[in-house]
């Protein structure tokens, strides 16, 4: 499942719950425990993923709602606002208790929905960029360059909204014809009051403006590792696991791509291209020279993690040439439908083949035929040329073909790209790009939007 998936997952619990909250009045202490806890939840996660997104935390320290409320009313500076805002959210004056018992009010099962939608999204975020380390896939490398932030920013905004909404509805569900649970959940009523006038909702609509037609992060999925044996690959889904399984892997572990990787690779990555673009040849160049290239080279078999992960890139290539060989109506609908799904793969692909072949070259474990000269062996009249291999350098033809191959950047199918636009080349991360997103998401909507690539 996608951050996509659970964004709607946790937008929907919480519109269930605060519609919830107006129907039907609390019945007992655990389902208020149960709610009160979760709502708390759901604000921790959303501050969790904010974090991960933007790599740092946005305000050095969480202050109480006091100093919160001070921050809020000032101009702009809307992400420190909105983290802010989100920390001061979750603090209640009065602990309560789990419940002990199953929960039954709807209220408090769809805000428990909620925070454990959200707490895996942050995980997924987490996969790509764990917090105080560097970007473990490719995917994290271009967040880290802003790719898909402001866009992220925004769907927390949205989700910080609707658990604003849950807050103006909490006092009453509490308090409706139960006026002892009024007094003994009023910490909880007063924390939701506070959130409900605290300017939260506001700040969360204007992210949500400035988000509006930036590259999203609806198809980012957790960076799982390859399996041994390889899984069979029936469908799309199957696929873009078992590639983006194999390609983090990869990017990972660069000391383990070899000349199978390379082949296997750059053959996966034509056949994808042909089977997405209909066979068009001007939009398949480059993996084509790509792929004669590195099928020129040779090398030490993978091992280990790496043989596992050449088992992947076989298993997605055997599915995709299967998948062009069919044509047909199934074809149309494939490129139609999914098209989409396998082309954003094919950017992070370029890029990790293009990284891993940089470390084969360094480790000299990459080898081309020698030019050798003609020889006559004694009593023949035959010249033979003797086959001979060497170490491959950075001035080979063969490494120039495949470099140039992999460098040949596609055009993006549904022009939104979400962080193909940092490759086939990354950029390497630099300690300033954590603060140029939080600049960037504080822009006052219409303004500085562009920093986010």
């Amino acid at each position: 499942m996608t951050v996509g998936h659970w964004y709607r997952e946790a937008y929907q619990a919480l519109r269930v719950a605060a519609t919830a909250m107006g129907q039907r009045p609390a019945d007992s202490a655990a389902d208020i425990n149960a709610a009160v806890i979760a709502r708390s939840a759901v604000y921790a996660q959303l501050a969790r993923a904010t974090e991960l997104l933007v790599g740092a935390r946005p305000a050095a320290e969480a202050p109480d709602r006091a100093g919160a409320s001070t921050i809020l009313r000032r101009r702009g500076q809307r992400l420190t606002q909105l983290y802010v805002g989100l920390r001061a959210a979750t603090i209640v004056d009065r602990q309560f208790p789990p419940s002990p018992v199953a929960v039954t009010a709807e209220p408090a099962r769809s805000l428990h929905r909620a925070a454990d939608a959200v707490a895996v999204i942050g995980d997924i975020l987490a996969s790509h960029v764990p917090p105080g380390q560097g970007p473990r896939t490719p995917e994290g490398l271009a967040i880290r360059a802003g790719g898909g932030v402001q866009s992220g920013i925004a769907e927390i905004a949205r989700l910080t909204s609707n658990a604003v909404i849950v807050d103006i509805a909490l006092p009453g569900w509490l308090n409706h014809g139960r006026g002892h649970l009024a007094e003994i959940y009023r910490p909880a009523a007063e924390t939701a009051r506070w959130t409900a006038n605290s300017g939260l909702g506001g700040i969360a609509r204007e992210l949500i403006a400035a988000g509006r037609g930036q590259p999203p992060l609806d198809g980012l999925d957790i960076a799982r590792s390859p399996l041994n044996p390889a899984p069979s690959v029936r469908t799309v889904d199957d696929a873009v696991a078992a590639m983006a399984a194999a390609r983090s892997s990869m990017w990972q572990n660069p000391g383990q791509v070899t000349g199978a990787h390379l082949q296997l690779g750059t053959q996966l990555g034509l056949a994808v291209h042909i089977l997405v673009s209909g066979g068009a040849p001007k939009m398949v160049g480059g993996w084509r020279q790509a792929a004669i290239a590195a099928a020129d080279l040779r090398a030490t078999p993978p091992v280990g993690a790496g043989r596992d992960a050449a088992a992947e890139l076989t298993e997605v290539l055997r599915w995709a040439r299967t998948q062009a060989a069919v044509g047909g109506d199934g074809h149309a609908q494939l490129r139609d439908k999914q098209v989409v799904r396998l082309s954003s793969e094919l950017p992070f692909l370029a890029a990790t083949l293009h990284r891993g072949l940089s470390a084969a070259l360094q480790r000299g474990e990459l080898f081309v035929k020698a030019e050798v000269p003609l020889v006559r062996p004694a009593g023949s009249l035959v010249f033979r040329a003797a086959k001979r291999w060497r170490s491959a350098v950075s001035d080979d033809d063969v490494v120039q073909d495949l470099n140039r191959g992999l460098a040949q950047r596609q055009p993006d199918n549904d022009g939104s790209g979400t962080v193909a636009r940092a490759f086939p080349r990354p950029p390497r991360p630099r300690a300033s790009m954590a603060q140029t997103a939080i600049r960037a998401a504080d822009a006052v909507p219409g303004q500085g939007r562009r920093h986010m690539r």
